[in-house]
């Protein structure tokens, strides 16, 4: 900080010595004048504000203004901020392995990550932390914790565990190794015919990941995929052109980008012959959908590769560059270009970002037409908007109980699969992967039966969520939906438990039900959207053709 202060200190003396000079010709400039009245506001507040302030502190009190009247997404990093931005690019760090959440107040473990050290050593779904080394957790933030339990490979870290129906508190001696961020958060077959990846994050191996698992869908039989990036973040861009690559024709652009530098200005197309082939695809996109998402799923809708179903993504359509700042222990994230499709749509919202940010987008980037190859229209100005919209779920007077208190409903479900598990030994014991398709899969992870359900409802009523017998009929399946989501995951695993989600995902049901009537041959976006007013809204509840 001090050097930081130091360089700062140089940078204001110097721009005081040209003030001196522009003075004396009468001439300043308006930034010269502005940079008077910041040194001024800065002394007035050192010499006179009701509390000493630390000057190193006004200082960065004035860097992070500044950076933030400029966009949501620019921002400067200390050392933590840098490198957990890092490890999120890069999809991996020095861990044990496991999920955490604050349930219950308590540091609580939601899922070991299979192959990793937590796993292995016998650390389960449901355990609760109480002391990591010579601390206990109690009280302890969840970003505290993580930093606590993250490490260098090969070092050791000791916690202790509470486990239910277990006296005494359990203790793990746990050597750290380097722990990979899954890209691929579900992977499975729907029918015979009909294949679904849900691609969650955007790392280093996500291209690598997806290339795997439709070789493996494939190999099972999959001849049509739903490609589901709904309330995916993004990434770097280079893995979006990477993950893109594996669905474009060599030489087909996949993204530009334009800036004011010279090596802002880039365009990226693919180069590898596609993986994936004409088979029929269904994108599927939210408005959680961002960056990275969004620069594939518009590259699939521009070449005319995809039907792009869901919501209106995020727009996020920036680009950032990491900047080291010398003699530091800073780093600038600043938006240094913006991104295009292959149409060229700038899909960046500036609404995000409210009125007191600087305004991204020219009036050239608000066009709202564009065509893909084929001729068709497509729409920019915020997001990317689906060929096929889907309207959001309606709730219910009596869900909206549950909605209103999600986070205390999901914990209390968490928390009946973690019993349920220790009730239950035998399910999970045996694999599921023979399972090939979905329909009729909850029945053999298990059966709901009247007294699992009465004893969910109990729990619920126990915990203060105030339902009538007739209102617990109208959320039956809203119930159902995560007693069988957690139990899953709490017995089996993660994409079991995803596996689960999907008898009750209309979205997903919807893109079933549109992509069993595609054909296999390369017109399949040209025959699905045949006769629509594009964007055409789809009403959940029933295709309208």
């Amino acid at each position: 900080m001090r050097n930081h202060l130091k360089i700062l200190m140089i940078v204001f003396l110097l721009f005081g010595v040209s003030t001196l000079g522009s003075q004396n010709t009468d001439n300043r400039s308006g930034g010269t004048r502005n940079l008077l009245l910041f040194n001024d506001v800065l002394k007035i507040i050192s010499d006179y504000y009701v509390d000493f302030v630390p000057p190193e502190d006004l200082l960065m009190g004035a860097i992070e203004g500044l950076i933030e009247s400029l966009d949501i997404h620019s921002q400067i990093l200390d050392q933590r901020h840098h490198r957990r931005l890092m490890e999120q690019t890069r999809g991996q760090f020095g861990g044990i392995g496991i999920e955490i959440s604050i349930r219950d107040d308590t540091l609580t473990v939601l899922a070991p990550i299979p192959g990793t050290p937590a796993h292995r050593i016998g650390v389960q779904s449901g355990d609760r932390i109480v002391r990591i080394e010579d601390e206990h957790t109690q009280g302890m933030s969840l970003e505290e914790a993580v930093s606590r339990l993250k490490g260098e490979p090969g070092t050791l870290v000791n916690i202790w565990v509470s486990r239910l129906g277990v006296d005494e508190d359990i203790y793990f001696p746990i050597v750290r190794a380097i722990i990979k961020i899954e890209s691929i958060q579900g992977e499975f077959m729907l029918t015979p015919e009909i294949g679904c990846v849900r691609l969650g994050v955007f790392s280093d191996k996500s291209s690598e990941e997806l290339v795997g698992a439709i070789e493996d869908l494939k190999a099972r039989g999959m001849k049509k995929l739903i490609f589901d990036l709904r309330d995916n973040p993004g990434g770097l861009l280079s893995r979006a052109v990477d993950v893109a690559d594996i669905f474009l024709e060599p030489g087909q652009v996949i993204v530009s980008t334009r800036g004011r530098l010279k090596n802002s200005n880039q365009v990226f197309s693919a180069e590898k012959p596609p993986v994936w082939g004409d088979g029929p695809i269904i994108c599927l996109i939210s408005n959680g959908s961002a960056s990275a998402s969004e620069i594939v799923s518009g590259a699939l809708q521009d070449h005319d590769k995809a039907v792009i179903m869901g919501i209106t993504s995020y727009g996020k359509g920036s680009v950032q560059t990491v900047i080291d700042l010398k003699n530091s222990n800073y780093a600038l994230k600043l938006t240094t270009a913006k991104y295009y499709t292959p149409s060229g749509r700038c899909i960046h919202s500036d609404g995000h970002g409210g009125e007191g940010h600087h305004t991204l987008l020219s009036a050239e980037d608000t066009l709202q037409s564009f065509t893909t190859d084929a001729g068709r229209i497509v729409h920019g100005g915020g997001g990317i908007t689906p060929d096929l919209i889907l309207r959001k779920e309606k709730w219910n007077d009596s869900e909206m109980k549950i909605i209103k208190q999600a986070g205390n409903f999901r914990n209390l479900m968490f928390r009946f699969a973690v019993k349920f598990k220790k009730e239950n030994p035998a399910v999970g014991a045996d694999s599921i992967d023979s399972v090939e398709y979905t329909e009729n899969f909850k029945d053999r992870v298990v059966e709901l039966t009247p007294e699992i359900i009465n004893k969910a409802r109990k729990m619920m009523l126990d915990k203060g969520f105030e339902l009538t017998e007739e209102e617990f009929e109208e959320v039956d399946p809203l119930l159902r939906q995560w007693i069988y989501y957690y139990i899953a995951d709490a017995c089996y695993d993660r994409n079991t438990a995803q596996r689960v989600l999907t008898g009750y995902d209309k979205q997903l049901q919807k893109a079933i039900e549109l992509i069993e009537q595609a054909p296999f041959a390369s017109n399949f976006v040209e025959t699905i959207l045949a006769g629509r007013t594009l964007p055409d809204t789809l009403d959940l509840a029933g295709m309208p053709r």
